[in-house]
């Protein structure tokens, strides 16, 4: 792979075993394990990947643990991010319910820095509670919208190269 021509600061932002600890591990390595422990503060992962008409993009992705002992912390760790991935179960209505302060915070700190919402776990088809209509009537207007499955790996790359390709085009 040719040097990196951008590297870049993400966070991955929601609610508690919503799976951003298993969407970034399968962007990272293609893998995917049914017990990650809880993500205690953040973690912090970094992948480089070719992205068309681009180059080599970096990211260093720090994963937010979701609890909320962990809230006065946040501001700290979202400093410097260019984007963000805001990840909901759609199996669990209520971590979708709570989207709103995900981003709240997020844009405290980083103003209009990109997001995109991910509704993760769309393998599970027959324990889905959030319907696509309704977070894409969420999602409208400055945030996209991907429904990714961590187990299956489906959309999971087109999520990060998605947000990479929102920034890359504002600063271009």
């Amino acid at each position: 792979m040719e040097e990196t021509s951008f590297k870049y600061k993400i966070c991955i932002l929601g609610e508690a075993a919503v799976g951003k600890t298993s969407l970034i591990y399968r962007f990272i390595e293609d893998k995917f394990k049914e017990d990650y422990k809880s993500t205690l503060g953040v973690n912090l992962l970094t992948k480089e990947f070719e992205l068309e008409n681009y180059g080599v993009v970096g990211f260093q992705i720090w994963d937010l643990g979701g609890q909320d002992s962990f809230k006065r912390l946040r501001k700290m760790y979202l400093e410097g991010s260019r984007g963000a991935l805001i990840v909901f179960d759609v199996t669990k209505r209520e971590s979708f319910e709570k989207i709103d302060g995900w981003v709240q915070i997020f844009k405290e700190i980083r103003g209009d820095a990109p997001i995109f919402l991910i509704g993760n776990k769309i393998d599970l088809k027959d324990k889905i509670k959030v319907e696509e209509k309704e977070a894409q009537d969420f999602a409208k207007g400055e945030m996209g919208l991907i429904l990714t499955s961590a187990k299956t790996g489906e959309n999971v790359d087109k999520a990060f190269h998605e947000l990479a390709k929102k920034f890359l085009k504002t600063s271009s």
